[in-house]
């Protein structure tokens, strides 16, 4: 049965849903083992939302190590990220309180932060507080 990008993202972001209040890790590891076949497969097919899904889906299961994998896999094929992904990344590390990654995203990413939006800042004001770096967050907000 031939899949595309979209059918693969829905489906990632589908087994998340239905976890909301407990994570099927089963299912969930079972569906990123289908996004990332997915990507072997039809490298030229992924794109930067695939990836936001795959990297989302880490963020919230807190798994750090195959979050930063699938962002240097990301990187490796050359796909581009935005605004949305430098959310998901400062969010990501923001809840395991590692300020110093979150910090050097921050000025990393300055092109994705010029397109940033009020989730975006959200999410980088949300990571300094919780990783209780108040001034941080201020200057940012200011």
């Amino acid at each position: 049965l031939p899949s595309d990008r979209f059918t693969v993202s829905r489906m990632l972001m589908r087994t998340l849903a239905d976890g909301r209040r407990t994570w099927d890790l089963v299912k969930i590891n079972r569906s990123i083992a289908l996004v990332e076949q997915f990507v072997q497969q039809q490298p030229v097919e992924a794109d930067e939302v695939l990836f936001n899904a795959m990297l989302d889906t880490h963020s919230r299961t807190k798994d750090i190590s195959r979050l930063e994998s699938t962002y240097q896999r990301m990187k490796d094929l050359g796909v581009e990220a935005s605004h949305v992904t430098l959310g998901i990344l400062v969010k990501a590390y923001g809840q395991v309180c590692d300020i110093k990654k979150v910090l050097q995203l921050w000025d990393d990413m300055k092109e994705q932060r010029e397109q940033a939006n009020a989730v975006t800042y959200g999410c980088m004001i949300n990571a300094c507080v919780k990783c209780s770096q108040t001034e941080k967050a201020l200057q940012i907000f200011r």
